[in-house]
């Protein structure tokens, strides 16, 4: 059976801020031509994964504010990646240079956001992103 894990005070992200790290998988897609392969996006280690939103559109919502389902989050910083995106979640092989390849191709290491709940509220497959 799937545990919790708790500890508190500690937060189990690469920032100190409670928050959600969104991915856009049109942004996936676009990695994934540079690479010339397949990404599993569970590389990524995000808790939302967004469909229907253009490429590196998520870039964009940097402080502003965000519909995502019934909730409203602040976008507050892109997420640079690290050498631990290069393992691959299935084999734990080290497959990829993903930050390597995103610096070389895109200009930076950047892939995702964080965003903080400014207001909580159900989240469901097919819920649109909006920034508002």
């Amino acid at each position: 059976a799937p545990k919790v894990v708790l500890a508190s005070g500690h937060s189990f992200s690469d920032v100190a801020a409670k928050c959600l790290h969104i991915v856009n998988l049109a942004s996936l897609r676009e990695l994934e031509r540079a690479v010339g392969k397949a990404v599993n996006p569970l590389r990524f280690r995000a808790n939302v994964y967004l469909e229907g939103v253009p490429a590196w559109e998520e870039f964009n919502w940097l402080k502003n504010d965000i519909g995502l389902g019934a909730a409203r989050l602040s976008v507050f910083k892109r997420t640079v990646r690290c050498d631990a995106t290069n393992v691959d979640p299935a084999t734990a092989q080290r497959d990829m240079a993903i930050p390597q390849v995103l610096q070389r191709t895109f200009g930076h290491q950047d892939f995702g956001v964080y965003a903080t709940v400014k207001t909580g509220g159900r989240l469901a497959i097919g819920d649109a992103a909006r920034v508002v």
